[in-house]
């Protein structure tokens, strides 16, 4: 599932020791009669002992008689002792305690306020509650946990595309024995400051999860807790399955282990009426003059049929400014998305723009705060300009060239290596070789290397290439191939191209082919999720669009092997099973699979790396679709010439949009100025300010290996546009800013509200209760009737150590002291007594 490692997770056991004596000659008896036998024996040798002191003693005073006849028998106790062969034991009690698993959805639709309870009261609380603080809430403020933890210790576990274990807390009487024990071992263990933190699930139930897969969950903790002790399992979720496995089956692993489930749902059944920006799609760039389509998509609850007024307006410093364009649009069932299109005549002075689309509500709305939906533009005043660079005039080449030079945003320079001079391309220029000073290739934006050969370039030109990608923003798209590769690669002249390389270039490493002219049947992609989540790779325009499309193609024959990518570096496709040449069962991802797609900033530039020049296969399907993909991808590696801002420094994020939950990596690097004017991590502050207003610091640190570049991360938690600042800190009082924008996924989009029905049948089928806080709160009694339904599986189990060598040694002396002592003590009473 997912390559998702099974293991067992640890349960908090304790451990009492207790020290047993006992005859190690007894002990082995096995028949029923040696016992008796032993008596009897020992009886008769002391009543043989008295008889012969009675007679020997019978001149003797009565008293040194008894005396004689105790000595006598005190040593042959000792005697029949040692004989006995006594020997102490440690016997360790060791409790495993019950445990419940508590289980967190942290699916993106757990973001969502749901509708305020129409009582007043505690219910009304819960009116500007996500979902995530409803589910929290009902743990710590109504008690749950609390109320567990008095018999069974808790692991708390977060889900959605996939399930972990976050913490275990400990039963009460857990704590006691921890705190005991602790304070007999001293202060200082109890002040170790590595400790690992209970408290810090908390944190980690950010909803940040693009499906919600409640199946696959419970298949986890099946696999992963202690077996015998899990007593239930408790699961605080909107019901909102939508993809894995059936919950209904995964139940019938945790019937025949005899734990049921009790679901807690979260969320209303009946959403508020509303109507909300859901999404806005505005080209990244255009330029001055020209008409680009603006498209906006609005989800409404309650309003079926209604039809209200959109517009589309410019902002000025954060208000409204010039309306643009309205329409009125009728908007649709419950959840579903309605578009709104519009066509703007253009925007003529070059720079950066804010456009905002709103809606005039009508007044039942319950939340107008997502009534609007702000996104950013750049108008450029110059077409992109492109070198594109091969090695021969390969497929890819031929075709990724005229999509270029077809598009007037694009001016495309070529560099052809086995042309002849003279030849004839369609381009702006030919060139002879790399451009020869930092000026000339400062002219372009971005370069692509189809299977070039970089023996080509000196270490002069080699160093113009790192420093135009490093420092001026430039981004370079890499195309492996199979005709120079290897032998660059073998050249230690080219070390700094196989550093601006995303993926690990073994020298050693080569395409994947089963001979030259190829496989015989296409590699299919599997593309990881930042893959599905990279808008620039998008053949549509959703995701799931982009996925549709994508899974018609049938894959490539050829890819070079490289499957570890360089730490920072994001992994978007790999070949299925590219070792084999056959897909991979179920179409999952593998380390070891060869990398097809890869990117990585590099400095304050893009590089993104393709495994092979096959793409141009993508036109078996439609032309557009190619001619999609390529220029989507210039510009995405472009985008940090075009919006370089200031010269000291750039800011820098992967993309314009975000899912929610996602994790938001800020690059802020030096400009042109070189590392002296790089911000430093202690100076350099950076926040990201949510759609609601909040505002997230966002704290900075230097990049390992990489000078003059600081990077930091937040969690776009909240839909909506996001605004990320970076101070630069120093006496010029400049500032950097770019807007991000986070939505829903489409998945949690689909089914927003409470599904009481899988929570129901899951309940049903493990004998567990299903119960749901929709308008009401959750309070301790709740937590303390739930935690009595559910049973105490903790269990003693008893070990015995070895016996103990020191003890017996000790008592065979103490024994054989004893006997000696008595013996002589009896002679010296007999010849004082003048007994022979």
């Amino acid at each position: 599932m997912h390559g998702f490692a099974f293991i067992i997770m640890p349960i908090a056991t304790t451990e009492n020791v207790h020290h047993r004596v006992s005859s190690a000659l007894i002990d082995g008896f096995t028949q029923w009669w040696q016992m008796p036998l032993l008596v009897v024996a020992l009886a008769v040798i002391a009543a043989f002992v008295l008889l012969v002191y009675r007679r020997d003693a019978a001149e003797l005073p009565r008293g040194i008689g008894l005396l004689l006849a105790l000595l006598r028998l005190g040593a042959l106790a000792a005697l029949a002792a040692a004989y006995l062969d006594f020997e102490r034991t440690a016997e360790h009690e060791i409790v495993f305690p019950s445990r419940v698993a508590v289980l967190v959805d942290t699916s993106a639709s757990m973001t969502l306020e749901d509708e305020a309870p129409s009582s007043a009261g505690a219910g009304a609380v819960a009116a500007h509650r996500s979902r995530t603080q409803q589910a929290i809430d009902a743990l710590e403020r109504g008690g749950l946990l609390q109320a567990l933890a008095d018999t069974h210790e808790v692991s708390v576990w977060r889900f959605d595309a996939d399930a972990e274990p976050l913490a275990v807390l400990p039963s009460t009487a857990g704590r006691a024995a921890a705190a005991t024990e602790s304070a007999s071992a001293g202060t200082e263990s109890a002040a170790d400051g590595n400790a690992p933190r209970v408290d810090d699930w908390r944190d980690r139930v950010i909803p940040r999860g693009f499906e919600t897969r409640i199946g696959e969950a419970l298949a986890h903790v099946v696999d992963q807790e202690p077996p015998g002790a899990l007593a239930g399992v408790i699961v605080l979720s909107d019901g909102a399955n939508n993809a894995g496995i059936d919950p209904a089956a995964a139940t019938a692993a945790l019937v025949k282990a005899r734990v049921a489930v009790h679901s807690l749902g979260i969320g209303s059944d009946r959403l508020p009426v509303n109507v909300r920006v859901a999404d806005l799609l505005v080209p990244s760039r255009v330029f001055p003059g020209d008409r680009f389509a603006v498209t906006g998509y609005l989800q409404a609850q309650g309003l079926a049929g209604q039809t209200v007024r959109v517009e589309l307006a410019e902002t000025d410093e954060g208000r409204p400014g010039r309306t643009i364009d309205a329409s009125d649009i009728v908007l649709g069932a419950d959840g579903t998305l309605a578009a709104v299109r519009f066509d703007v005549p253009g925007l003529q002075a070059p720079g950066r723009r804010e456009l905002v689309l709103r809606v005039a509500a009508p007044a039942a709305d319950g939340a107008p705060a997502d009534n609007a939906q702000t996104a950013e533009i750049e108008v450029v005043d110059r077409v992109t300009q492109v070198l594109l660079m091969a090695g021969g005039p390969s497929r890819e080449y031929q075709f990724v060239r005229n999509v270029l030079e077809r598009d007037k945003s694009f001016a495309v320079d070529v560099i052809l290596g086995t042309a002849a001079p003279g030849i004839s391309q369609d381009a702006r220029r030919i060139l002879d070789g790399f451009p020869a000073t930092a000026e000339e290739l400062a002219e372009y934006d971005a370069i692509i290397a189809c299977d070039y050969d970089w023996r080509r370039l000196d270490a002069a030109a080699q160093s113009r290439l790192e420093r135009w990608v490093s420092r001026e923003s430039g981004g370079l798209v890499l195309v492996a191939g199979n005709v120079f590769m290897e032998a660059w690669l073998a050249d230690p002249q080219t070390a700094v191209l196989r550093n601006l390389h995303p993926v690990e270039m073994g020298r050693s490493t080569r395409l994947l082919l089963d001979e030259p002219a190829g496989l015989a049947e296409p590699m299919p992609l599997v593309f990881s999720a930042d893959g599905q989540d990279a808008e620039f790779l998008w053949l549509g325009a959703s995701r799931i669009a982009s996925q549709t499309i994508w899974a018609e193609f049938k894959g490539v024959y050829s890819c070079f092997q490289a499957s570890v990518a360089k730490p920072g570096a994001s992994v978007y496709a790999r070949v299925g099973g590219a070792s084999a040449g056959q897909p991979r069962e179920g179409g999952l991802l593998a380390e070891t699979d060869a990398i097809y797609m890869a990117g990585q900033f590099y400095g304050s530039g893009s590089v993104f790396y393709i495994g092979s020049g096959e793409t141009w296969r993508l036109r078996g399907i439609d032309d557009a679709v190619f001619e999609r993909l390529t220029t989507q991808l210039v510009r995405h590696v472009s985008q940090g010439r075009l919006l370089r801002g200031s010269k000291r420094a750039r800011l820098l994020v992967e993309r314009d949009r975000f899912a929610v939950g996602s994790n938001v990596i800020v690059r802020v690097v030096a400009g042109e100025g070189g590392e002296g004017a790089a911000p430093a991590a202690s100076a350099a502050t950076c926040q990201a300010v949510g759609p609601d207003g909040s505002v997230v610091r966002v704290p900075l640190a230097a990049e390992p290996g990489r000078p003059g570049v600081v990077q930091g991360a937040f969690v776009a938690s909240r839909e909506g546009g996001w605004r990320i600042d970076v101070d630069l800190g120093d006496s010029t009082g400049e500032k950097l800013s770019r807007r991000i924008q986070a939505r829903l996924p489409d998945r949690e989009l689909e089914r927003p509200r409470l599904d009481r029905g899988v929570l129901d049948q899951l309940a049903v089928l493990s004998g567990g209760s299903a119960q749901y806080l929709a308008g009401v709160e959750w309070t301790p009694a709740d937590s303390r009737a739930l935690a009595d339904r559910l049973p105490d599986r903790s269990r003693r189990e008893y070990e015995t150590g070895a016996p103990d060598g020191v003890f017996k040694k000790r008592l065979n002396a103490i024994l054989l002291g004893l006997g000696c002592g008595l013996l002589s003590l009896e002679w010296i009473v007999r010849r004082l007594a003048r007994l022979a």
